[in-house]
């Protein structure tokens, strides 16, 4: 597995918008950081595309307005026009992540 880290969250917000695959962002507390990602790649290859924060994002949802670009957090679903949500799945545990690249990534 190979890792993209991306500059800030509107980045993954971007992915995730624009990806038919997924629409969903992943969330996982490592090494006092907070890690949020999408797992995406090729039929040979997997990438971990992710951005790390110092605090966690404020809310379950993030929200995208394509018409305005305005990126939000919210604890609901928003239900207005040009506006996307995509949910903040909390990880509890998980091995699909090897140890070594939590490590990595949280030193960066």
């Amino acid at each position: 597995m190979k890792f993209v880290q991306l500059k800030t969250v509107r980045d993954i917000v971007m992915l995730v918008a624009s990806s038919p695959a997924s629409n969903v962002v992943q969330h996982l507390e490592v090494g006092g950081g907070h890690l949020y990602f999408v797992i995406g790649g090729t039929l040979s290859e997997v990438f971990l595309y992710f951005v790390k924060t110092a605090e966690p994002l404020d809310g379950s949802f993030i929200t995208y307005n394509s018409y305005t670009g305005d990126i939000g957090f919210s604890g609901k679903v928003a239900s207005e026009p040009n506006v996307s949500t995509f949910p903040v799945v909390e990880i509890q545990n998980q091995d699909l992540l090897p140890t070594e690249m939590l490590v990595k990534v949280s030193k960066l």
